[in-house]
């Protein structure tokens, strides 16, 4: 089967769904009492590079990533749970954004773990391409 024969045959609508994950966030669980569940979902391509770029930070010469801006740029677009728009909850949390609200919740690691999950749900760290381009080439 060639490659336009697999496309034809594939399930257009698998192909294109959006990818999606639930994670437990275990240190708020326990000081909640009650399990502390975010549901992630795969952001869109062009959105992830917009994300990306407004990540950049040029001064002079030098250009970096601001890793910050970039991890709550994920976690604002890839974490669905309509409950962190509430708000009575950004009230009760002094927050005026869902951005605000992440950044009083999670600690740096959560935020960093999330928006790895983010990312692996966006196509990105999963080292399957690199793997199977080597072993098409071998």
């Amino acid at each position: 089967m060639n490659l336009a024969e697999a496309l034809l045959a594939a399930d257009a609508g698998k192909v294109k769904s959006k990818r999606t994950k639930d994670i437990e966030i275990k240190r708020l669980s326990e000081m909640m009492g009650a399990p502390f569940i975010i549901h992630l979902k795969q952001i869109p391509n062009r959105r992830v590079r917009e994300i990306q770029d407004r990540a950049i930070v040029i001064k002079g010469k030098d250009t970096k990533t601001d890793q910050y801006a970039l991890y709550m740029g994920l976690i604002c677009d890839g974490i669905e749970n309509k409950e962190f728009d509430n708000k009575e909850v950004l009230k009760h949390f002094g927050a005026a954004t869902r951005k605000e609200l992440f950044d009083v919740l999670f600690n740096a690691g959560e935020i960093q773990d999330i928006a790895d999950e983010i990312s692996k749900l966006c196509g990105f760290g999963g080292g399957s391409f690199d793997d199977e381009a080597e072993e098409v080439k071998n």
